[in-house]
């Protein structure tokens, strides 16, 4: 693997890894679990529908965020750059479902790769690692659900008030 200290210093900026990354110990640990990836312009890193078991840091280069309309067509939801220490596919730690959008290099791109089997064992050895990478998975989705929510019920207003007009 490239520099192991430019890796563990982009490990401490992921905010995943907030409660552990000042335990030289721990951070170890999970540089170890990690392997580095590229991938080309273009390349599909992750597609839509399927299921995964990898979730991705990007190092270098950046990506785009694709979601398909309900007509099979693809939009952008977001493009992200290594510099904004952004992570993508976490949820494929956690459970066994389909992606829920495709990513693709926005440029030759190198990524920090995790796999699920590997986080699992390292957190069923280690769970004073496991457990706040875990927690930190739990409150990211969990903001989700409240945005979701709240974006329902913005949908469900605009509904009521057309209807009564």
């Amino acid at each position: 693997m490239e520099d192991k200290e430019k890796i563990l210093g982009k490990l401490k900026e992921i905010t995943l890894f907030e409660e552990i990354k000042n335990n030289d110990e721990y951070m170890q640990l999970l540089l170890d679990v990690f392997k580095l990836k590229h991938f080309r312009e273009g390349e599909t890193i992750i597609t839509e529908g399927e299921v995964g078991d990898e979730m991705y840091i990007v190092y270098r280069g950046g990506v785009e965020i694709l979601k398909k309309t309900r007509a099979g067509d693809y939009y952008t939801v977001i493009k992200l750059r290594a510099e904004d220490n952004v992570y993508f596919g976490e949820m494929a730690l956690i459970d066994n479902d389909k992606r829920s959008a495709t990513v693709t290099a926005s440029e030759d791109s190198d990524f920090l790769v995790i796999k699920k089997d590997d986080f699992l064992k390292m957190g069923n050895s280690y769970p004073q690692i496991g457990l706040p990478i875990t927690r930190n998975i739990a409150k990211i989705l969990a903001g989700r659900l409240r945005k979701t929510t709240t974006d329902m019920l913005t949908i469900f207003d605009a509904l009521v008030n057309e209807i009564r007009e």
